[in-house]
């Protein structure tokens, strides 16, 4: 069982760039003085000192060592970082693997390779000892350019889509909005009925029981008769004969919502969801319930974004 969570923050956690960097930089450090310190003859009897550490070279290499697998470090982790905000990787897990490796891993090793032939040509000493030529991996090198300038183009692509969806969102919301409020009025102006927003629903005890007198927690329609469940699950369902888009009309949106044509399930009973066999979701209720309510994978997002809205 997944409970839904608040996830306002996510994207502040992806952002990897300003976490464990003095951990990063002593293992940099401890990495740049192990490949320098190979790079030179110890000789006979393992004299370190006066091989090693007392020459200029070994601290020249050291030196530009932790320069250029510093500048690693960085490109890897920003690129990481970058793309963990740009896509909602979820589960997919060996996809992520593949794209750190193909826009991260992959172009810093390129780097490397460049730096140390040209670190060779400079000093005639081998850096990071890489024997290959870059010019042998045409192959990864296209492959990664090609990937990088593909998922870009998709990266912008779906913030453009979604830019979009949101502002007609926006104008489909106020369109049904502004028609909602003139159908009130012109109802106000036709019936003049005082209870229109609040109608009866059923009569207890001679007395008339109004829709927004009940604590209602569900409402479920069926062949055009809602049945109307409240808190208190030993209380008897009320059947009632108005449509169902006429109930939600009259109850608190950010208090209930519409999982299918047919069914209301109110917040206060709804404690998360779990993923079925076909891709929907059954959600978990406090509320004791032979049925079960599903919602079509489809709508799961929104519905998530009303769960969370409060």
């Amino acid at each position: 069982m997944e409970v839904i969570k608040n996830n306002e923050n996510t994207d502040e956690l992806c952002d990897l760039s300003d976490d464990h960097w003095k951990s990063r930089t002593i293992w940099v450090l401890i990495f740049s003085f192990f490949n320098a310190y190979i790079g030179h003859q110890i000789g006979e009897g393992w004299n370190v000192l006066k091989y090693s550490l007392a020459s200029p070279h070994f601290y020249i290499d050291f030196f530009w060592t932790f320069i250029f697998l510093s500048l690693m470090v960085y490109w890897t982790v920003q690129v990481t970082a970058y793309f963990d905000k740009k896509q909602s990787w979820k589960n997919e897990f060996l996809l992520r693997l593949l794209v750190q490796i193909l826009f991260a891993f992959l172009p810093s090793i390129l780097f490397l390779q460049v730096m140390d032939h040209l670190y060779l040509q400079m000093t005639e000493r081998s850096l990071f000892r890489i024997t290959q030529n870059i010019m042998q991996f045409p192959f990864f090198l296209w492959l990664s350019l090609i990937y990088t300038l593909f998922y870009s183009l998709i990266s912008l692509y779906t913030e453009y889509m979604l830019t979009i969806k949101s502002s007609l969102k926006f104008q489909v919301e106020k369109d049904l909005s502004d028609r909602v409020v003139f159908q009130e009025n012109e109802s106000k102006n036709l019936t003049h009925d005082i209870y229109d927003e609040n109608p009866v629903i059923t009569i207890r005890e001679g007395k008339d029981i109004r829709l927004l007198d009940l604590d209602i927690v569900m409402i479920c329609n069926n062949n055009g008769m809602n049945t109307i469940y409240e808190r208190n699950p030993n209380t008897t369902p009320i059947l009632d004969s108005h449509t169902l888009k006429y109930l939600i009309e009259r109850l608190d949106v950010n208090e209930y919502y519409q999982i299918s044509r047919w069914e209301l399930v109110a917040r206060s009973i709804v404690k998360g969801y779990e993923l079925r066999a076909d891709k929907n979701f059954k959600l978990d209720l406090d509320y004791p319930l032979e049925q079960q309510l599903i919602i079509n994978k489809d709508k799961i997002d929104d519905f998530a974004k009303w769960f969370l809205s409060k």
